[in-house]
């Protein structure tokens, strides 16, 4: 049995104010430091934060042949194993395929409360595979066809179409240079995935009204089915947590765990 390493952020708040912690799980070719602004931010709210980088990712191990052979059961694993190690247990916001990954933890695992940040879609991935196909076909393709899924964000100007406003305050390049190669090995995913009935759990849905990798319909989509709130913020894209208005997002998850799940 192959044990990973998995990097595990915590930032404690000098004036602690709520008792519920939060952590924060990346998605797809990011890693822990992708949080940053919001670490810094949440902890100033008085929250202990924790952000972790999955396998291959971030600073975490690397400890498989190859990127492809990591699976889902990696993934999940790897977030499981760091939400045991917090007490009291917290409430989670997975961004992207992080959101995929804590859909599934929540079948079978209880939460004060998830946020599905930017998530990939209870109804699978297959219809972004279509956009991207359309909207960067060479990239896209050739990805597919290598099995190299680093292909669809190799360049700063790939990378900002996808995870960023076109009006960007981050240094695209130096983010760009950031990203790693993911695993292929996401078919789980492809189709509707999500026991939704099994998932008692309090989940909030945050899109980018500019997110061009999921739409707003597929976040709107995923709340119904989980009788969530969803909430769309203007003039954003993907990466939430890093765009322009990241604070206001930021408050978005600060106002409902407090007024909306009352948490200590």
């Amino acid at each position: 049995m192959i044990v990973e390493n998995i990097e595990h952020n915590i930032q404690q708040p000098i004036l602690s104010k709520h008792k519920t912690p939060l952590l924060f799980q990346h998605g797809a070719w990011h890693g822990a430091w992708c949080w940053q602004l919001w670490m810094d931010y949440f902890v100033l709210l008085g929250y202990e934060v924790h952000s972790i980088s999955l396998p291959a990712h971030g600073k975490s191990s690397f400890n498989k042949r190859h990127i492809n052979f990591y699976t889902f059961k990696d993934y999940l694993e790897a977030l499981t194993s760091q939400v045991n190690a917090i007490s009291p247990k917290p409430v989670v916001i997975g961004h992207s395929l992080g959101g995929a990954i804590l859909q599934k933890y929540l079948e079978n695992h209880q939460l004060p409360g998830a946020v599905l940040l930017a998530s990939l879609p209870s109804i699978g991935m297959l219809p972004m595979a279509v956009r991207l196909l359309q909207r960067h076909p060479i990239p896209t393709f050739t990805g597919m066809l290598k099995l190299n899924l680093y292909d669809w964000e190799k360049t700063p100007e790939l990378a900002q179409d996808l995870f960023l406003n076109s009006k960007t305050e981050i240094g695209v390049i130096a983010f760009q240079k950031q990203l790693v190669r993911e695993t292929i090995n996401m078919f789980p995913f492809l189709s509707s995935f999500a026991r939704v009935n099994s998932i008692k759990s309090p989940v909030l849905v945050i899109a980018g009204e500019k997110d061009v990798i999921f739409t707003v319909d597929e976040e709107k989509l995923t709340a119904e089915k989980y009788g969530a709130k969803s909430i769309v913020i203007e003039g954003q894209a993907h990466n939430l947590m890093m765009e322009s208005a990241w604070k206001q997002v930021a408050d978005v998850i600060d106002n409902w765990a407090i007024h909306e799940l009352e948490l200590p």
